[in-house]
C-alpha cells in the first residue's frame, strides 16, 4: 500500500528535492545535532499499539549524499536504492520499544512556519500485522520511513512511520513508498528536546 496524500508528499519531497532557500538565497540552517520523540499509535482489525519513538539526529544528509541515493534509486530501482543507501554513513538513531536503528537518511526542508523532516533507516523497525496468518510476505520491505513536520518551536505536527517499507521508482513524482502495513503509524506528540 502507497502512503496516503500529504504523508507521501513530504517524503518525496525529502528524498528527491534539493535543499530549499530562504528569501535571500540562502540554504536553510541546518539544525543537527537534536533529539526529537513522538507518540507511535496504530490500530487495526486486530487491536492497537503504541510506543515511545526517539529519533537523534546527528546530521542531515548532505547534497552528494542524497544525490548519490536518488541516482542508485531511478538508475538502478529499490536494489541500487538499498546499496547506497547502506553504504551512506550513519547519521542518527532511531529507538523504538528499546531497539535501536540506524538512519542513513536525514533530510529537513523549510516549510511554512517550520520544517518538514524525512528519514530513513537501514533496516525495518517492524512489521505491522506481520504475525496475521493471512500476512504478505516480509521479503523486500527492508527500510523504515519516518515522516513529520515540527514547527518553528520544536513542536510537531502529526507524521507517520511506514516501519517496514520499500521505495521503489514510479508515481507522478518517480518515487513511491510501499508500507507493509495496511496504514501507516501514526506519529503524535512530536517535540524536539530543548537544549
Amino acid at each position: 500500500m502507497t502512503l496516503p496524500g500529504l504523508s507521501l508528499t513530504l517524503a518525496l519531497a525529502g528524498i528527491l528535492a534539493p535543499m530549499l532557500t530562504d528569501a535571500g538565497g540562502q540554504a536553510s540552517k541546518i539544525t543537527a545535532p537534536e533529539t526529537i520523540t513522538a507518540n507511535a499509535h496504530v490500530a487495526g482489525s486486530t487491536g492497537a499499539v503504541a510506543t515511545r519513538v526517539t529519533m537523534q539526529i546527528d546530521r542531515y544528509t548532505p547534497e552528494a549524499e542524497r544525490n548519490a541515493v536518488a541516482d542508485a534509486l531511478k538508475h538502478g530501482g529499490y536494489p541500487g536504492f538499498l546499496t547506497a543507501l547502506r553504504k551512506a554513513p550513519v547519521v542518527g538513531t532511531v529507538t523504538v520499544a528499546g531497539e535501536t536503528f540506524d538512519i542513513r537518511w536525514a533530510r529537513e526542508q523549510p516549510v511554512p512556519t517550520g520544517r518538514s523532516i524525512v528519514l530513513i533507516t537501514d533496516k525495518p523497525v517492524y512489521f505491522v500485522g506481520g504475525g496475521s496468518t493471512k500476512a504478505k510476505p516480509r521479503e523486500g520491505y527492508e527500510v523504515a520511513v519516518l515522516q513529520f513536520r515540527l514547527d518553528d518551536s520544536g513542536l510537531g505536527f502529526e507524521g507517520t512511520m511506514a516501519a517496514a517499507a520499500r521505495v521503489k521508482p514510479g508515481g507522478p513524482s518517480g518515487v513511491q513508498i510501499d508500507d507493509y502495513a495496511e496504514k501507516p503509524i501514526q506519529l503524535q506528540t512530536i517535540n524536539r528536546a530543548i537544549k
